[in-house]
């Protein structure tokens, strides 16, 4: 079995693509930017996360996300630190925007005020939350490209419930300045 290595850097297969996930901590894995050529560190240096998951280190240990850089520094816990993220779900903005909660380097959630919590959702530091690795394949497939717009205004979500609750997301992306007209039937 794999051991669990911080900093370390995983491919993860995706259909189509192939995606580059640095281990930041916490079961919390950093999803690169797309860059040109294979990864190294010089690269990898340069290159920012465009988005973060948790998931438990299964695929990881049971080799199912093959290593392909080993850690530069594996015990440095300090350089190995998420950032905080915003507790945001595409599904129900609107509840999300009014607890404005969001994940600290602890991995523990805090409230913090609500113009920090639009600031981190609108820069796409979110923190994307699985508990079967199965699943993040085809949540990359999905929303990596336009990332974070292609989370937060799909359509399929906004479209979905009530009128009243269509409404309400759309009210709730506008006040987190979100252009969202037509995109809802309500």
């Amino acid at each position: 079995m794999a051991r669990y290595e911080l900093g370390a850097v995983y491919k993860i297969e995706g259909g189509n693509k192939t995606y580059y996930a640095r281990l930041v901590g916490k079961d919390c894995y950093g999803i690169y930017a797309p860059f040109e050529g294979n990864p190294n560190e010089q690269v990898l240096e340069k290159t920012p996360y465009r988005l973060y998951i948790v998931c438990n280190s299964f695929p990881m240990k049971r080799g199912i996300w093959e290593k392909v850089l080993p850690s530069p520094a594996p015990k440095d816990t300090k350089r190995w630190q998420a950032p905080k993220r915003a507790n945001y779900a595409n599904f129900n903005p609107a509840l999300f925007l009014r607890q404005h909660r969001i994940f600290r380097q602890d991995g523990n959630i805090y409230e913090c005020g609500k113009e920090h919590f639009i600031a981190l959702v609108k820069a796409g530091m979110i923190e994307h939350i699985f508990n079967r690795h199965e699943h993040i394949p085809n949540f990359l497939g999905c929303y990596y490209d336009g990332y974070p717009e292609s989370y937060i205004l799909e359509e399929a979500w906004l479209k979905s419930g009530t009128v009243e609750a269509q409404r309400e997301k759309v009210a709730a992306l506008k006040e987190m300045g979100f252009a969202v007209d037509g995109l809802a039937d309500g």
